[in-house]
């Protein structure tokens, strides 16, 4: 039977894909922080006398002969928690624009797709913990722990199988159970083997338990409330129930580093998803334009690495606006020090307004108002557009938007324009623009319209761009 090809929307992938990430660089950075929680807990020498519902820690010996009652396999002895991970040798199927991709894969989970639709997995995966934890005399419910220490790899030829998995035909192999269905065990992986792994956590000599009294035992505190698909992802659990290897303060250096290790990890991870996620939804948002005549080609190519790039801003950004926010101390200071510098901008504008309008009273024998600055701005500048003795049809439509701007009635343009003709000096077109400049910052500031003109004139008076800054900023400094 030919396989159909499944049709994928890459443009909704890719939206998901950043978004979630997004999502979870922002709850990240908000995240429940067990390790302050623990931090202020207070230790407890004895339980006995311990009220309800107090957050507290202890201190003790364990028992490192725990034993685990298995299911494939007999016991485990030595640990707080087994991990077994059970997986199938089937195929996997690849998407993409240049087609369909097969490869034969060790997968967690038997994909649903037509070359496997023959196969089945027996085994599977789970966590085995013992009915209680006991640290001296403080008994744990194993109900929601919570472990930092690493687990090791444990070997399948350190165990003994149960009467299930001898049965069931697993087969030791390394750190493997193997259940070999397309032959004998040691010929190789064919299609449909399965296999059993497991990882353990030893059991300390002492160990420090972070959590809540309950009624004779103790029990998870749910500090916060966490739900949703991002905070499962990112292990955002909202609980402190706590069993860490050490005495107290060796077991608070490791959740400290647990928790800055998973922080760091999340980071990485979503920014990388942001910017894949950002190329995949914006080359797939313009794939249209590519039936543009010559602009749709062009844009369609570098869509996306501009996607790419817009990506990883977007993450970098909320991850930098979730820090601060997430952080009172940092965020009240970055306020404070965003705040200082807006007034010193403020305060340094004002000075040059304050001196700009010194300048032009001591020039103009008077202090001029906003309604004469408007029209001297207009009489310098019809002067040096003038200055070659043409006003082109282009300059003469901008100095008509101009008027109209200011609601000017014909007769004053006309007023105001035989003013300029009378006013002609002596001054070079450079004084001019220098004086078109100063009036055009008496208010504090040149709007888009005035800095279009000043580009213009200058340009006309052989002033580059560059140079005209330069020429703004030496007004501005008097």
């Amino acid at each position: 039977m030919a396989e159909t090809k499944k049709k994928g929307n890459p443009l909704i992938f890719g939206l998901i894909l950043l978004g979630g990430s997004i999502g979870a660089l922002w709850k990240n950075e908000h995240r429940f922080d067990y390790y302050k929680a623990a931090e202020a807990t207070e230790p407890a020498e004895a339980v006995d006398d311990l009220a309800a519902d107090r957050l507290f820690s202890h201190t003790g010996k364990m028992n490192q002969d725990l034993t685990l009652k298995g299911h494939y396999v007999q016991s485990f002895q030595g640990f707080l928690e087994v991990s077994r991970s059970a997986e199938i040798y089937a195929w996997n199927r690849d998407e993409d624009d240049d087609g369909v991709t097969w490869s034969k894969e060790w997968m967690s989970h038997l994909e649903s797709n037509d070359r496997n639709k023959d196969l089945s997995k027996r085994l599977t995966s789970g966590t085995i913990r013992p009915g209680s934890y006991q640290v001296a005399e403080l008994t744990i419910d194993p109900k929601k722990i919570q472990f930092v220490d690493k687990k090791r790899e444990i070997r399948s030829t350190s165990l003994e199988l149960t009467e299930k998995g001898t049965t069931g035909n697993l087969a030791a192999r390394g750190q493997y159970f193997y259940l070999a269905k397309g032959g004998e065990t040691g010929s190789g992986e064919r299609l449909g083997d399965e296999r059993l792994s497991y990882q353990g956590l030893p059991v300390p000599k002492t160990a420090t338990y972070f959590g809540k009294w309950g009624e004779g035992i103790a029990i998870a505190h749910q500090a916060e409330k966490k739900s949703g698909f991002i905070s499962s992802t990112i292990e955002d659990k909202g609980i402190l129930h706590h069993l860490v290897a050490g005495e107290r303060e060796t077991a608070l250096a490791s959740i400290k580093a647990h928790l800055a290790r998973l922080k760091m990890i999340v980071r990485l991870v979503g920014i990388l998803a942001a910017t894949i996620g950002g190329g995949i939804f914006f080359s797939s948002l313009t794939r249209f334009l590519i039936f543009i005549p010559v602009i749709g080609p062009l844009i369609n190519r570098i869509s996306g690495w501009l996607g790419l790039l817009i990506g990883f801003l977007l993450g970098l950004i909320t991850l930098v606006l979730a820090y601060l926010t997430s952080q009172p101390l940092i965020l009240a200071l970055f306020v404070l020090v965003l705040a200082a510098g807006l007034f010193f901008l403020w305060k340094n504008a004002t000075r040059k307004r304050q001196r700009l309008q010194e300048q032009l009273t001591e020039t103009l024998g008077h202090s001029p108002s906003q309604t004469e600055l408007e029209e001297l701005e207009f009489i310098k500048l019809w002067q040096l557009m003038a200055g070659d003795g043409t006003i082109t049809a282009p300059e003469q439509k901008q100095l008509n938007k101009w008027t109209k701007r200011h609601r000017w009635s014909p007769e004053h343009v006309a007023e105001l324009t035989q003013r300029a003709r009378e006013e002609l000096s002596g001054m070079s077109p450079r004084e001019n623009l220098q004086s078109l400049i100063r009036f055009s910052l008496a208010d504090g500031r040149i709007d888009r319209a005035e800095m279009k003109s000043l580009e213009h004139v200058a340009k006309k008076i052989g002033i580059r761009r560059p140079d005209l800054s330069s020429l703004i900023a030496q007004v501005q400094r008097g």
